[in-house]
């Protein structure tokens, strides 16, 4: 099964796992997904947002680097963008921040099941854990993929690693930039 690193495409080590697939990795959550972040932001990227809410918890964050809170075209039709509450610009800081990776083609509506199409992917690790939450079944609507910027929505569910439990994510929203990199 496709394994999707929310950061390997930038030497990062946050993983997330693939939509739907095997549950390997099993540590304790004892963090409650609640995140807030008006992190430090870099002058390319001051406006880059998301929100949502996961497991019924607000989790957001602003800011980017030109790698978290940004998009980059994967390969052509798909886009790859990573959001993260904990943004700080702090390389060892932003590892432990936790976060939403996205797989998805770069236009109209798309909803994500198991492995019907491992080119998708979708995954969560939250904050100072190694945990992939694994995407069950995810709705994602890219609104507008302009040169410059990528907005859209998402809701659905995960799967928490430990106790297989469905954990809701609702209200989802972004408002990103292509980082500079991209072949976009």
């Amino acid at each position: 099964m496709k394994q999707l690193s929310i950061l390997s495409i930038i030497s990062l080590s946050l993983a997330v796992g693939s939509c739907g697939g095997n549950n390997a990795a099993k540590e304790s959550n004892t963090n409650n997904v609640a995140v807030s972040s008006d992190a430090a932001t870099s002058s390319s990227g001051a406006d880059a947002s998301f929100s949502c809410k996961l497991d019924g918890k607000d989790l957001s964050g602003k800011g980017t680097d030109q790698i978290v809170n940004a998009a980059t075209v994967h390969s052509p039709g798909i886009i790859y963008f990573t959001l993260s509450p904990g943004f700080s610009g702090n390389i060892s800081d932003d590892l432990r921040a936790g976060g939403i990776g996205f797989e998805v083609p770069d236009k109209g509506t798309t909803v994500i099941r198991g492995v019907e199409n491992p080119d998708y992917s979708i995954g969560y690790t939250p904050v100072n854990t190694k945990e992939n939450y694994e995407c069950k079944e995810m709705t994602v609507s890219i609104t507008s993929s302009g040169t410059s910027r990528l907005t859209g929505t998402f809701s659905g569910t995960l799967i928490e690693p430990k106790t297989d439990r469905d954990v809701t994510v609702t209200d989802g929203k972004f408002d990103i930039p292509y980082a500079s990199y991209s072949n976009k």
